[in-house]
């Protein structure tokens, strides 16, 4: 009887890690998926520009994605 015991409680231990390990896992998941919106939905903005809008903000066309990647990450 003491090793079931002991057994339930390993195993109720290891559950309440994989929990949370799971919720960060999903929480890591969701914080890349709402980066890559946000670097699309900036290019997007930057690729409906007009070459002279660019030139003006000082990026070229081939500077989109660098930059939109750039500014998702310094949380501009």
């Amino acid at each position: 009887m003491m090793g079931t015991q002991l057994v339930g409680t390993r195993s109720a231990a290891t559950a309440a890690r994989g929990r949370g390990y799971l919720a960060e896992l999903a929480e890591r998941v969701v914080g890349w998926w709402r980066e890559r919106r946000r670097i699309a939905r900036t290019i997007a903005e930057l690729e409906a520009l007009s070459d002279s809008e660019l030139a003006d903000i000082g990026i070229s066309r081939a500077d989109i994605e660098r930059v939109a990647r750039g500014c998702v990450h310094h949380g501009a």
